[in-house]
């Protein structure tokens, strides 16, 4: 090409490229034409109120900025929080015509639900995000604050000084020091919480708190979708929560009746202020200090695309005092969608200007820079988004706040935050000269003070899940273990649950045992008045009951213990007879219809119907002629005075358990079942009276769980080798019953399982399963981890949890919504160990060293165990002893034993 040629060829590109930015520009004035048009038609007809508004917005303009002038300049710490009032009642004034609320919600499992969990969870808080309308703001705070010293050196997990004797308080103060040494492993020495906070305008807070009514009813149903509790929180609750975050190290004490009155010159923010802030401590102004903290605010400035949903959950699993807030304001759709337009146009005369640079310099104008033609991609994307999916524009800002005792420790730990953020895909950075702003802006008011921000859609804000793992930590509850991410302990209540049946269920060997003595220890401890009933298939449980001064009675052929299954509450007879009756001939039937099935034997309507006339005419002879109970030996006679030769053949079925060698249960009841812990030892039962024998027990318990309901006390009850009662359909039946009575009448009733063959056979033996709140799961084989994971619809990292690797006491806890994978190690150096482990290898080892003293000194096996209760007692003193010691060097951590 010739240079005249080419001249005249980029003559014609600019011409052509100088049309269509024309073009363009014209697009960018007809967008704003029509945004502004748009605006003078909203206007025109709402001109009244538009007018009244501006003229109130103006108002509180000039005031709002006055106030935020003088909190910039403050020359004392009260006047520089950035509020005006807080009510009691939870209304805080932020600024003139500006309240804020505050809701606190729990945390819920997210990191390892199920994907279509997740996605329920991240569409719930979409329908959160877009509830919003434009003129409110809504802030989002996820905190760790470390306990004060004095919460964590006062700190009783058990009360020794609660038991009812010698035994049981040492074996509390040697739970508090096993669990004071797990409290160093995870971060349970810091509460975690999380808030949405939520700011309206308003001309007074009466008109604040009728709109506020309404906004938490809206989000508690929200909420309810995925779980999750949230609470509007009071004033007084509120204030806790900003004196945390200023003076961490100090005691909440202010009250509303006490410190403020009509005549009191002083503000909450005096009880909450700390005694000094200087916001440029050693001439930095990256940083400020509060009384003797060094603190840092830090904000979010890019953000990689897509994001990780992690990134609060790996920030505030952190252990050290940290903050991760963001703010959402939300823009009008309208508004949303002329932005964007704005921007595409804007974007579109950029690329039209590298263009004319490109033909300039003779490079091929098609070939445009990544950046640009990316952005291109992301703004139609947005506007696709906006007009045709469910997704709104929202302004979004991120802060993060940490504190630490020296300027060292501080950006020791904001490195880390700063490593922690990258690996997520958001960029933070340091906040110079704006520690005042970032210092009102983290604390949970509702008002933002930094204006870095960025358009996110409703899809990418929820990327922010204020959710990470479930934390379990109950008032008044049992230790179970520790949290396997976390490191936490994990303690709950069981009376917080709304169903009293519950499930330990595992293989062989994965620790069922040692699970179940841990929580029955935990009972006896943080409930003194609480009787705990164990039936007990393999003879585990002895050391235990007796050791807590417990009834441990067995019962088998040769043996002298003995229960009346027929026996009844003495105080009930009266009430509700009736009843009474109709649950011993359920009883009676069950035990018949398992007797039969053993046999392969049909049990027929005409069969129950003998038995219920049977049972129902022994005890009519009772209360009519009073006397000694019925015992099984009644019932046998009656069945022979019956016409039928049918009631012969069930008198037959009964015979061996009147007169022969299996007859200890046709007595009356001769063991002390007001002992706070009663263990029955089945072990000798044959297996063909397996269920004949629970169903006994089940009666003999019915009868102490009502005399123990009366006097206000709770019962617990652990059965083992439940799988038997779902066996067959009777003794389900009776079960089912059995159950509801539990429920009602204040019993805590544990399966323990390791087979759960009958469950997936049985409908009903399956709705119970899965009606129930607690259920401990541990190792378990292929079958039965498959049917765990369908019935309650595990996650493939919660199946991980329970599979055939897993450590021995390690599994998964389901404690009605929460799911907590727990890490089960206890050490091995003290008394409780002992009577929790039921490893036959460890009995093994210490059989043979009994066997050798007794070779030692002479004598027998009885006569040495005071020897081996001292050598116990001497341990638990020498470890006492060197816990009190000063520790030199290195710490040496204590030997553990998965359980």
């Amino acid at each position: 090409m010739s240079k005249r040629e080419r001249k005249r060829y980029v003559k014609k590109v600019h011409k052509e490229l100088d049309r269509e930015l024309a073009g363009k520009r014209s697009e960018i004035r007809d967008a704003r034409a029509a945004a502004k048009e748009a605006e003078r038609t909203q206007a025109k007809s709402a001109a009244e109120v538009t007018k009244k508004l501006k003229e109130r917005s103006s108002k509180s303009d000039k005031l709002t900025a006055e106030q935020r002038r003088r909190r910039d300049n403050a020359k004392n710490v009260v006047d520089a929080i950035g509020y005006n009032r807080m009510f009691e009642n939870g209304i805080c004034e932020v600024e003139d015509g500006y309240y804020s609320e505050t809701l606190s919600f729990d945390d819920i499992t997210y990191q390892n639900a199920r994907d279509d969990d997740q996605k329920t969870i991240l569409a719930a808080m979409c329908d959160i995000y877009n509830y919003f309308p434009a003129d409110t703001t809504v802030q989002f705070s996820v905190v760790n604050t470390p306990l004060r010293h004095d919460q964590i050196r006062d700190r009783q997990f058990y009360d020794p000084s609660r038991q009812a004797n010698d035994v049981l308080k040492e074996d509390a103060e040697t739970m508090n020091e096993v669990l004071s040494d797990k409290l160093a492993e995870g971060v349970s020495n810091i509460k975690r919480s999380r808030y949405m906070t939520i700011g309206i305008h308003a001309n007074n807070p009466i008109e604040a708190r009728t709109r506020f009514s309404r906004i938490n009813t809206d989000l508690t149903g929200n909420f309810e979708q995925i779980r999750c509790d949230v609470t509007p929180m009071t004033g007084l609750e509120r204030l806790s929560v900003l004196q945390s975050l200023l003076r961490p190290d100090r005691k909440f004490t202010f009250d509303y009746e006490r410190d403020l009155s009509i005549y009191s010159p002083d503000s909450s923010k005096d009880f909450i202020a700390p005694m000094s802030i200087n916001f440029k401590p050693d001439g930095s102004n990256m940083y400020f200090k509060v009384d003797d903290k060094y603190c840092q605010v830090l904000v979010m400035r890019k953000y990689d695309s897509p994001l990780e949903d992690t990134v609060v959950a790996n920030l505030v699993n952190m252990s050290m005092p940290i903050e991760v807030t963001w703010y959402l304001q939300p823009m009008e759709k309208s508004k949303a969608i002329n932005f964007v337009k704005t921007r595409r146009a804007w974007i579109d005369a950029e690329t039209i200007e590298e263009q004319k640079k490109a033909v300039q310099q003779g490079y091929d104008y098609s070939i445009l820079p990544s950046e640009l033609r990316y952005s291109r991609e992301e703004t139609e994307d947005l506007l696709t988004q906006l007009q045709g999916q469910q997704q709104h524009l929202f302004m979004f800002s991120g802060l993060i706040f940490t504190w630490a005792e020296s300027p060292e420790k501080l950006t020791e730990q904001v490195l880390q935050i700063l490593d922690v953020a990258s690996s997520a895909g958001v960029q933070v950075e340091t906040l110079e000269y704006r520690q005042r702003q970032g210092l009102n802006s983290i604390l949970p008011l509702g008002l933002n003070h930094i204006e870095i921000s960025r358009p996110f859609t409703t899809s990418e804000a929820c990327i922010f899940v204020p959710f990470a793992t479930q934390e379990l930590e109950q008032e008044g509850g049992s230790w179970y273990y520790q949290n396997k991410l976390s490191n936490n302990l994990v303690f709950g209540n069981r009376a917080n649950l709304a169903s009293p049946v519950g499930f330990i269920s595992g293989k062989t060997g994965s620790g069922k045992g040692f699970f179940a003595k841990n929580e029955i220890e935990g009972t006896l401890l943080s409930k003194p008045d609480d009787q705990v009933i164990i039936f007990d298939r393999a003879g585990e449980y002895k050391l235990l009951v007796e050791h807590a001064g417990g009834t441990y009675a067995s019962f088998g052929v040769g043996l002298d213990a003995h229960l009346n299954p027929l026996g009844m509450d003495k105080r009930r007879e009266s009430e509700d007879f009736g009843t009474q009756v109709a649950f011993k001939a359920d009883a009676m039937i069950a035990q018949a219809a398992a007797a039969a099935n053993e046999t392969m034997t049909v049990f027929s309507e005409e069969e129950r119907s003998i038995i219920q006339r049977c049972v129902e005419n022994i005890f009519r002879r009772y209360n009519m002629e009073g006397g000694r109970e019925p015992i099984l030996e009644d019932f046998y006679e009656e069945l022979k005075r019956q016409p039928e030769p049918m009631a012969q053949n069930i008198a037959l079925r009964y015979e061996r358990f009147v007169s022969g060698y299996s007859n200890f249960f046709n007595h009356e009841t001769d063991i002390d079942l007001t002992a706070r812990t009663v263990g029955l030892n089945f072990k000798d039962v044959p297996d063909s009276m397996l269920v004949f024998a629970l169903i006994s027990f089940c009666e003999t318990v019915r009868n102490i769980m009502y005399s123990n309901f009366d006097h206000g006390r709770r019962t617990w009850l652990y059965i083992e080798e439940m799988e038997s009662l779902f066996k067959y359909p009777s003794v389900l039946n009776y079960f089912r019953r059995f159950a509801n009575e539990c429920r009602k009448f204040g019993m805590y009733l544990t399966g323990i399982t390791q087979s759960t063959e009958s469950m997936i056979r049985n409908q009903d033996a399956n709705a119970i399963v899965k009606n129930s709140d607690f259920i401990m799961l541990l190792k378990q084989s292929k079958e039965d981890r498959d049917y765990w994971a369908d019935a309650l619809g595990l996650s493939p990292l919660e199946v991980a949890c329970i599979d055939e690797g897993a450590p021995r006491g390690w599994g998964l806890l389901v404690f009605g919504s929460a799911r907590v994978p727990i890490k089960g190690e206890f050490p091995t150096d003290n008394h409780l160990y002992e009577l929790f482990s039921t490893d036959p290898n460890e009995w093994a080892e210490k059989k043979a060293r009994e066997a050798l003293d007794v070779a030692k000194h002479g004598g027998t096996a009885e006569d040495v165990a005071p020897q081996d209760e001292f050598r116990r007692r001497k341990r638990v003193r020498g470890r006492k002893k060197k816990r009190n010691e000063p520790k030199q060097g290195s710490q040496s951590s204590e030997s553990g034993s998965d359980v």
